[in-house]
């Protein structure tokens, strides 16, 4: 008998706790977060204001002979700039990159690299063998980044040695420097 009463207190519990769920009322709430957007910005560095300058030419060089030349890097961008770029750039590299001719005279010229924000006293970035430059830091603890609108000067000397000997007699290389930034 006693089995009897629990199962039936049992039944009587479950369709009351049915009844009241099917008969109760829930109060909700929404709200909206709206516009969201997400853009990226630009970096875009140029050389004296190009994508791209030409570079020097040296003929009939001797021993000794060397090229000394200098250029500003742009972050295209305002507030001294039309340029699209409003990112700083957090790294900013130069490179070497041989594009033809006598790899033995590439081997054998030497570079000096120099950068400079308005400075009296240049910052040196590489000095060494031009086939050696690989990623120089023109920002090299100086300076934090090359903010939007902003400018830095690199000069260079690029020498033949003037220990080279008759090996280097009519030969000719070329080579580009090329200078990546990074936003990050």
């Amino acid at each position: 008998m006693f089995t009897k009463i629990a199962k039936s207190l049992v039944v009587i519990i479950a369709v009351a706790a049915l009844t009241v769920g099917a008969t109760s009322a829930i109060f909700t709430s929404q709200a909206t977060v709206t516009g969201n957007t997400f853009a990226t910005g630009v970096l875009e560095i140029r050389i004296n204001g190009q994508a791209s300058i030409p570079g020097f030419n040296v003929t009939n060089a001797i021993p000794g002979t060397s090229q000394e030349g200098q250029f500003g890097v742009n972050n295209y961008g305002a507030p001294w700039f039309a340029g699209p770029s409003t990112l700083a750039a957090k790294t900013l590299k130069i490179s070497a990159v041989k594009t033809g001719g006598s790899t033995y005279l590439y081997d054998k010229l030497e570079i000096i690299v120099e950068a400079n924000r308005g400075w009296a006293t240049w910052m040196p970035v590489y000095s060494g063998p031009l086939s050696g430059l690989s990623d120089g830091d023109l920002l090299n603890g100086r300076w934090a980044d090359l903010a939007a609108g902003n400018s830095e000067d690199v000069r260079y000397t690029v020498s033949l040695p003037a220990s080279a000997d008759d090996s280097y007699q009519g030969l000719s290389t070329t080579f580009d420097f090329v200078v990546t930034a990074t936003s990050s």
